[in-house]
């Protein structure tokens, strides 16, 4: 893949569009690196620690569990491929273990599981082929994580409702416009951000997530979004 038209728009002021999101969140800027890539690992690796963000780097989730106990981490990036050990097992245990930890996860194996990543809590769930395409799958992550929100990169979205298996049967029924505003939503788009981009006022929009809310029978925005996700409802 040519990925040298998408190189201006990840350049520095991307870069720092992440960062100031991410500084100016609740999110504790302690970050640690979990996966088998090892040269993906070192060179993330190496730019976090000139920033002083980085906890730890490992291949192995026997590896990774210390570091959580003993370094706290406020970010866990890691992907579903480990040199030993479950991926899914890891995340899980970092919920119990720092309880406030957000998690990204890189989906890397042949045939991903993109329902495991969503039980298993992961706040932002990207497929390695969608890096380096226009919807910027890094940038929206981090973006969502920073504003305490979930997202799905597009294929990885598009796995969870074709490919995944076990995913439960929707009986919910939406509208047309519920359907556009629900996977914006799930996209990690604010409320503001859907009325600009369908041309709508933000009390319209307000409108059709409180109804949103009552069909998937939760109190707040995060729950809905987080119930969708569950539910694999993407059409």
């Amino acid at each position: 893949m040519d990925l040298t038209p998408q190189l201006e728009s990840l350049g520095p002021s991307r870069i720092n569009l992440v960062l100031e999101a991410l500084l100016s969140s609740d999110l504790r800027l302690k970050v640690m690196l979990v996966s088998a890539n090892r040269l993906g690992l070192m060179v993330s690796a190496l730019r976090l620690k000139a920033r002083r963000l980085l906890v730890g780097a490992m291949t192995t989730e026997g590896e990774a569990l210390p570091y959580l106990m003993a370094g706290l981490p406020g970010l866990l990036l890691c992907s579903d491929r480990l040199e030993a050990g479950d991926s899914y097992s890891m995340v899980r245990q970092a919920r119990l273990l720092v309880p406030d930890i957000r998690i990204m996860m890189v989906l890397e194996e042949s045939n991903p599981d993109v329902a495991e990543a969503v039980r298993s809590n992961v706040d932002a769930i990207i497929f390695a082929g969608d890096i380096g395409n226009t919807s910027q799958p890094i940038s929206r992550g981090l973006l969502a994580i920073a504003n305490r929100q979930t997202y799905l990169s597009p294929t990885a979205k598009h796995l969870l409702k074709h490919h995944s298996p076990g995913n439960p049967i929707n009986s919910i029924k939406l509208t047309d416009r519920q359907d556009e505003i629900l996977s914006m939503l799930l996209n990690g788009d604010t409320e503001l951000q859907i009325a600009d981009k369908l041309g709508i006022s933000l009390t319209t929009v307000k409108d059709h997530t409180k109804a949103l809310r009552s069909k998937f029978g939760v109190k707040s925005k995060i729950e809905l979004v987080v119930r969708a996700m569950r539910l694999a409802v993407f059409r």
